[in-house]
C-alpha cells in the first residue's frame, strides 16, 4: 500500500513540473519588446508566433498603449495566415471596442478584405 501510494505521489509531483517547452520566455518582458518581437515575427511571416506575442501583450497590457495596436495587428496576422474567421472575429472585436478610434476604418477595411 505505501508503494502505491508513493508511486501515486511521484506520478502527481512529476505531472506539476515545468517542462523546458512550457516556460514562458516571455516573462516580465516590457509591453514594447512584446510589441517590436510580435511585429518582427509578423514581418518575417511567423503569423503564428506573432498572433500569440500580440495576445501576450493584449493580456499582459490591456490598457497600455500597444494593447489597441495589437488588436489591429492580431486581426492582420490571421488575415495574413489565411484564417479568414478568425480575422474577421478580431476585427468585430476591435469595432465593438473602440468604434471611435482614428483606425477603426482600418478594421472596417481589414474585414472587407478577409471577407472577399
Amino acid at each position: 500500500m505505501k508503494r502505491i501510494l508513493a508511486a501515486l505521489l511521484l506520478a502527481l509531483l512529476a505531472g506539476c513540473s515545468l517542462l523546458p517547452d512550457q516556460i514562458d520566455e516571455t516573462k516580465g518582458w516590457s509591453a514594447s519588446k512584446l510589441y517590436n518581437t510580435a511585429k518582427g515575427e509578423l514581418q518575417e511571416a511567423n503569423y503564428t508566433k506573432a498572433i500569440e506575442l500580440f495576445e501576450k501583450l493584449e493580456a499582459r497590457y490591456p490598457y497600455g498603449p500597444y494593447a489597441q495596436q495589437a488588436q489591429l495587428e492580431v486581426a492582420y496576422a490571421y488575415y495574413k495566415d489565411n484564417e479568414a474567421v478568425s480575422a474577421i472575429a478580431a476585427c468585430d472585436r476591435f469595432i465593438k471596442l473602440h468604434p471611435n478610434h482614428v483606425h477603426v476604418d482600418y478594421a472596417y477595411y481589414l474585414k472587407g478584405l478577409a471577407n472577399f
